[in-house]
């Protein structure tokens, strides 16, 4: 079911199967691929074939994005270019795994850490934000140079069969408080709070009481909600900003540990899979893994990352990511999505959060080869939230026409 909005959509959520289940950690695959963001060239890499690497230890240092380090101790059988249904091809370390390798762990400066001191092991770390897919030093620094005043947890999951956010929300309740402390800390927020889609499924599905049940703000069950929740708060004279709150727990494991970011949190559902689970998984490991643990059909369709925005997998050895939230499988036999020409009702532009009109960039495109950026009003304003191609009744993606008319209009 599908009811449109000004500014969003609600979706049927589908994610009931899974949010009461605990999060179940998948053992070390015996190959991991963990992708090495930014490190193109063998100067940005620690490591090459050959190399014994120990647990935690750095896999790479791009100097314009985040370190990548170890998720197990093994061997590096080289260095390979895979596909990627979200980040496109992507370089990754190849290793074999063996648990007899140890670990070497980040120097941990405690809760008591400097603003500066934080952001710079959130680097080290390789910290990234599960929702954007940005990384956490980034948004750190953005947020002091704005000097947001309200920040909070993003476990929004607006999307259907997503529960990832919600599942470590419920295993980590009791440390979200210092986790946002920290984050808090670096950025000089002073207002701490959980963003949820629902406080009541928050409540009753992650059993969220007391002093951190003050803290829950619904989206308003809307997707996109972020949008929505950012400037709702803009109107009420605050300066907010959103963390995913798997990166949160990262930071603290850093901060408190000495630990990178080596895993993350998966929900693994679709009527593809005989089972729907939340599954904690290694950087790096193929999704075959993961569908193989849901009893996945035989020649079931995977989609990656997002069931809005995310992309179809094409190979099982596609390795998941930070900001892979979710894996949508399909039965084999899914019917075929009917396209049909634009019929002019105006639904995209209803749901865009952002105030533009996907219709009317997409005409642009289809009537003029080369056309006019100062034509293609507000393009540059997507946020990506692939909404207009969700209610589209034509079965056309004017999401992919917003992106492009955004692209000539950075060309200028």
């Amino acid at each position: 079911m599908i009811s449109i909005f000004s500014g969003g959509v609600r979706l049927e959520q589908k994610k009931s199967r899974t949010m009461k289940n605990r999060i179940e950690t998948l053992p070390a695959p015996k190959i991991i691929a963990v992708p090495l963001p930014g490190a193109q060239t063998s100067a940005q890499r620690c490591v090459r074939e050959g190399d014994v690497v120990l647990r935690y230890s750095q896999l790479s240092m791009p100097i314009r994005n985040v370190a990548v380090c170890a998720p197990a101790g093994g061997k590096v059988l080289g260095i390979r270019a895979m596909p990627h249904p979200v980040s496109g091809t992507v370089d990754c370390a190849v290793i074999e795994t063996d648990e007899a390798v140890g670990e070497i762990r980040l120097e941990s400066p405690g809760m008591g850490a400097e603003p500066d001191e934080i952001i710079r092991l959130s680097a080290a770390a390789g910290i990234i934000d599960e929702y954007d897919g940005i990384p956490l030093f980034k948004k750190l620094k953005r947020f002091r140079r704005l000097k947001i005043d309200w920040l909070a947890a993003n476990v929004l999951d607006d999307e259907p069969y997503v529960c990832s956010g919600l599942a470590v929300l419920k295993e980590n309740r009791a440390a979200v408080r210092a986790e946002l402390e920290l984050a808090a800390a670096a950025c000089g927020a002073s207002e701490r709070k959980i963003a949820v889609a629902s406080e009541m499924r928050a409540r009753h599905y992650a059993r969220i009481s007391g002093a951190e049940s003050d803290m829950l703000v619904s989206g308003g069950g809307i997707y996109p909600a972020w949008p929505r929740l950012l400037r709702e708060q803009q109107l009420h004279g605050r300066r907010p900003g959103l963390i995913g709150v798997q990166a949160l727990a990262a930071l603290y494991e850093a901060v408190e540990q000495g630990r990178p970011q080596v895993s993350t949190v998966v929900t693994v559902s679709g009527e593809g899979a005989k089972e729907w689970k939340n599954l904690r998984v290694l950087l790096g490991t193929p999704v075959g893994e993961l569908l193989a643990a849901c009893g996945a059909e035989k020649d079931a369709v995977a989609v990656a990352g997002s069931p809005i925005t995310g992309g179809m997998v094409t190979d099982p050895e596609t390795p998941v990511t930070a900001d892979t939230r979710c894996l949508v499988v399909l039965p084999a036999d899914a019917p075929e999505k009917k396209v049909f020409p634009c019929i002019g009702c105006g639904r995209c532009a209803r749901v865009c959060p952002m105030r533009i009109l996907p219709w009317y960039l997409q005409r642009q495109l289809q009537e003029n080869r080369y056309p006019d950026p100062q034509k293609l009003y507000r393009a540059e304003k997507c946020c990506r939230c692939n909404a207009c191609s969700v209610v589209c009744p034509s079965g056309l993606s004017p999401a992919e026409a917003v992106a492009r008319a955004a692209e000539i209009k950075e060309r200028g």
